[in-house]
């Protein structure tokens, strides 16, 4: 037989295409592993059972060796509970151990054989670690393809091959609050350290005419860019990256050389709005590299959106304090009248020029003009 010929052939050495697959269903606090794998990975870990030596396993052999095949099964696929710092390794029986028929394996095909494990736990599974040593005796680079179903969700794939022997699965309730966690933080950090819209909000800051008026100027901001955010993160707005990264430039000159023809403060939610729709799209190519591979899109949007408003409202409550403390007799000396504003005409002129010169360097070097 020809199969048989290609295991004597290579017995006594590992076959490089050593390769099997696991499926793994957890419910509750009791868990299952279906293993599919080749015959010759086991008679290269375990050469003793093939009675017969023909590179095959029987059904005779395998009930022969049964207790043995459970043994290397259970020491080489073991699920653990994890409870914080606590493990428990998952308590294992074999349930079933079905070979393919040698007689019915085709000409180029390796027989099989196919496995059943069932685990118990002494609580429900939160989450799970899952190590795979499989074959790895004889095949180091034997890989083992593994799809795990927790509780009726559909399955996750996970490939266990060289060094990787561990996997720690958190389904999507234990991770969503280090998720939302994680994406808040990047989101304050994103707004922190990106001047240019912390440029538009000082501009649309010293042109207000007073508190509540700057009020409506954040809210309509906030409004705007959650909007594109959210749009974009879905995959429903997509635009060039290049166009909103020089646009967003223009915008923040745009604000602050309006400024600077303007004599007397305003309230610029208009303006606002219309670009925080635009920044919002500026904010979303950031997080669309953040959430590369992370499945909880819903979560980590509401996560770094909220980051973003933490870390603006930050910023807008302690300008608005020292603009408060630093101007409070002029601004007394000028209510009601035409002057009056957040900060004296000099300080909204002066803030607005730098702004405006950010606004074009910014566009000349995003242009590649620099």
């Amino acid at each position: 037989m020809f199969p048989a010929l290609v295991a004597l052939l290579l017995a006594g050495t590992s076959h490089p295409e050593s390769l099997s697959t696991t499926r793994i269903v957890v419910g509750g606090a009791r868990a299952t592993a279906e293993l599919r794998f080749q015959a010759l990975s086991l008679l290269e870990v375990m050469p003793e059972l093939d009675l017969v030596p023909d590179g095959e396993l029987d059904a005779e052999e395998c009930r022969a060796g049964e207790a043995r095949i459970a043994q290397y099964l259970l020491a080489g696929l073991r699920l653990v509970r994890v409870d914080g710092e606590r493990e428990e390794p998952l308590a294992g029986r074999l349930e079933a151990l079905v070979p393919d028929d040698p007689a019915q394996v085709g000409a180029l095909d390796l027989q099989r054989l196919d496995a059943r494990l069932a685990f118990e736990s002494s609580a429900p599974i939160e989450v799970l670690a899952v190590e795979s040593r499989l074959f790895h005796e004889t095949n180091p680079w034997h890989r083992d393809l593994t799809t795990l179903e927790w509780n009726g969700a559909q399955g996750v794939l996970h490939t266990f091959e060289g060094a990787d022997t561990r996997w720690l699965f958190e389904p999507a309730h234990v991770r969503r609050p280090s998720v939302f966690a994680t994406f808040v933080r990047l989101g304050i950090e994103h707004i922190l350290g990106g001047y240019d819209h912390l440029a538009f909000l000082l501009a649309l800051l010293v042109a207000s005419r007073r508190l509540k008026s700057l009020v409506g100027v954040v809210t309509a901001f906030t409004l705007a860019h959650s909007i594109t955010l959210a749009a974009a993160a879905l995959g429903l707005v997509k635009l060039p990256p290049r166009f909103v990264e020089l646009a967003i430039a223009l915008s923040i000159a745009y604000v602050a050389c309006e400024n600077l023809l303007r004599r007397e403060a305003r309230n610029p939610w208009i303006e606002a709005f219309a670009f925080g729709l635009l920044h919002g799209l500026g904010f979303a190519g950031f997080l669309g590299e953040a959430l590369t591979g992370e499945p909880l899109i819903l979560t980590a949007l509401v996560g770094f959106n909220l980051g973003v408003e933490l870390g603006q409202l930050a910023v807008v409550l302690v300008t608005t304090v020292l603009i408060a403390l630093a101007f409070r007799p002029w601004r007394r000396r000028v209510a009601g009248t035409a002057e009056a504003g957040l900060v004296p005409r000099a300080v909204r002129l002066g803030v607005s020029a730098i702004v405006a010169l950010s606004g074009f360097y910014w566009f000349a070097e995003r242009a590649g003009w620099l």
